[in-house]
């Protein structure tokens, strides 16, 4: 069962590149020391094989990564301890609109319906030097590695149990770079890593949508 889903933003060096002349204006003035953390709600969590709704008249972006399973209840989890509360893994994907700002995740962009699917978990002992692939319909159009993050899974969870209690079934998404694949209706979205289930979902227009 899957409980809370947290996720970081700025875990990736081509964010951290790419939003560096902004982190030097007011009122920050001064790149972030913590993680930024935003929650992908119950609405958006959806299975293999689920549909992806894209909202009429949005651009729909899709940001693979892996998902960390929480195994037991963590708080104040020590970095090197971490791997004994991380039950295993899975391919993700956080879907989002195009955003503006990593201090303030906008929740229009990221708790719409159906925008984070996850994959089958499987155990296993390191993530640490990973492919991330993305296919649209049988074509690759991504691919970044675990490498480029900037924290590792073992000190996002470090960070996290510090301030929540964290239990089993929580999720935590490790991050995506900067690039982003842009979904279109009808488009068949795969992410892949070797030795993990894929992750496979459509997309389609939804209706009704403001």
């Amino acid at each position: 069962m899957i409980g809370t889903v947290f996720a970081v933003a700025l875990n990736h060096r081509s964010q951290i590149d790419f939003w560096r002349g902004e982190f030097h204006k007011a009122p920050y003035k001064t790149p972030p020391k913590t993680p930024i953390w935003f929650i992908k709600p119950r609405n958006t969590v959806i299975g293999f094989g689920d549909v992806i709704p894209h909202p009429i008249g949005e651009t729909v972006q899709s940001g693979a990564t892996l998902a960390l399973f929480i195994g037991q209840t963590s708080r104040n989890i020590s970095v090197q301890d971490a791997n004994q509360h991380i039950a295993g893994y899975a391919l993700a994907n956080e879907i989002s609109l195009p955003e503006t700002s990593f201090y303030r995740p906008a929740i229009k962009a990221k708790c719409r319906d159906g925008f984070c699917p996850i994959g089958q978990m499987i155990k296993s002992s390191t993530v640490e030097s990973l492919d991330i692939v993305t296919e649209i319909n049988g074509q690759e159009v991504d691919r970044w590695s675990t490498k480029d993050l900037v924290r590792s899974a073992s000190e996002l969870l470090a960070a996290l149990s510090e301030f929540a209690t964290l239990k089993t079934g929580d999720i935590i998404l490790l991050g995506t770079p900067h690039q982003r694949v842009t979904l279109q209706p009808a488009d068949k979205i795969t992410v892949k890593a070797e030795g993990f289930p894929g992750l496979e979902n459509t997309v389609a227009l939804a209706g009704g949508q403001e």
